[in-house]
């Protein structure tokens, strides 16, 4: 059994309960050992000798110790151990929420003391994505465990993401059990959607957005509705099923937007208007062609991955902000939102503040939301609660 030791200023974080550490917080270079380049459970210890628990080590990263909370006795527990009594934990904290044909995240990563591991279902098949070595190599243990629970058609592993890079993981999509599935349908507050497991964005679905896509169904009765970076039209199927009598679908991707009315059929929703182009450009042609709406969904893509490009970010969204709002009819209502987690809530609120100076009318924060009881935010953790969206509403 490995211990690794901490410096004073690290233990003083530990203590306070923030779950990630670099290589200098170390007091001793054990963790340099190569033994620790494929990730390893640890115990940890403070300069004083007490015990913080167990943490997820590794070299491959500049976070060297990512804390996973207690663990009874003095040992550390085998991976198999680990995954099994966190899974099931997280799991059974989501009971309530979890429905034969619905989706819903089950693992939420360090909220759920399980660094590096997010675990997505759709009705009946499961996705994983693994962002650290040890999770990585033990998929097939995390495969097992979710089998035995869920029996699912499908669990496929979408590790085709960027972040992998800095624990020199590969991008790659593998099917860990069962059959291949391209398609499958989840229901969601009475709507229909289609997720493509392979395909779709992050895992098949932003299903972190159900309690805005929620509101959007309560606010669209009888509304004319812009649907921007519509995706395929999660926002706009709930503004249907709200009753919108009007929607137009704002995207670049034609592939998405052709799901979108294959959605919008099966739930028996007339067709909504697509638009594919530019945002940017769209709305300054609607604009000129002084096209108002009574309801704007505004969900851009992530402009501030790493804290270097905040700046240029707060232009983007300050910019799409406001026009956004000059887009409004009197009384209307913008969903905007940001799922950049390095534009902290404050910042966000002051760029939509900026986008609304000198506008000829007051525009009011009606509403604040985040991501659903599924996506815990690790207080703790600020990175956690990356998902930001604001209702506002414009008045003369």
């Amino acid at each position: 059994m490995l211990v690794i030791d901490l410096e004073k200023n690290a233990s003083r974080l530990a203590r306070r309960g923030h779950p990630w550490l670099y290589k200098d917080d170390l007091r001793d270079s054990d963790l340099v050992d190569e033994s620790l380049g494929q990730g390893r459970i640890v115990r940890v210890r403070d300069n004083d000798g007490r015990d913080l628990g167990i943490a997820c080590a590794s070299t491959r990263s500049k976070i060297a110790l990512r804390l996973c909370g207690s663990w009874p006795g003095d040992e550390v527990p085998t991976i198999e151990q680990f995954l099994t009594q966190r899974i099931e934990r997280a799991i059974e904290m989501r009971q309530d929420r979890i429905e034969e044909s619905s989706g819903q995240r089950l693992v939420h990563g360090e909220s759920d003391q399980i660094p590096g591991l997010v675990i997505d279902r759709y009705a009946d098949v499961l996705v994983v994505q693994a962002t650290t070595i040890l999770i990585d190599r033990s998929l097939s243990i995390v495969a097992k465990i979710l089998e035995r629970i869920f029996q699912p058609r499908m669990i496929l592993a979408r590790n085709d993401l960027s972040i992998r890079k800095f624990e020199r993981l590969p991008e790659e999509v593998v099917l860990l059990a069962g059959e291949p599935v391209e398609r499958v349908n989840i229901e969601e507050n009475g709507i229909q959607h289609i997720v493509r497991p392979y395909a779709g964005h992050k895992t098949g679905m932003y299903l972190d957005q159900q309690p805005a896509r929620n509101r959007v169904k309560e606010l669209a009765a009888g509304a004319r509705v812009l649907d921007l970076f519509s995706y395929q039209g999660g926002f706009s199927m709930a503004a249907l099923g709200g009753g919108a009598t009007s929607v137009q679908m704002v995207d670049q991707s034609e592939t998405a937007l052709e799901l979108a009315q294959e959605t919008a059929l099966l739930n028996h929703f007339d067709a909504p208007e697509m638009i594919k182009g530019n945002v940017f450009d769209v709305i300054r042609d609607l604009r000129d062609q002084q096209q108002y709406f009574d309801l704007v969904l505004l969900d851009p893509p992530a402009f501030c991955k790493s804290r270097r490009e905040v700046e240029g970010g707060i232009r983007g969204y300050r910019d799409l902000n406001r026009g956004a709002l000059r887009l409004l009819a009197p009384g209307g209502r913008l969903v905007t939102c940001s799922c950049s987690h390095h534009l902290k809530a404050e910042l966000f609120e002051e760029t939509i503040r900026q986008a609304a100076l000198d506008l000829p009318f007051r525009v009011f924060v009606e509403q604040r939301l985040g991501s659903g009881r599924d996506h815990p935010a690790l207080l703790r953790l600020p990175e956690t609660e990356y998902l930001k969206v604001r209702i506002l509403r414009r008045w003369d």
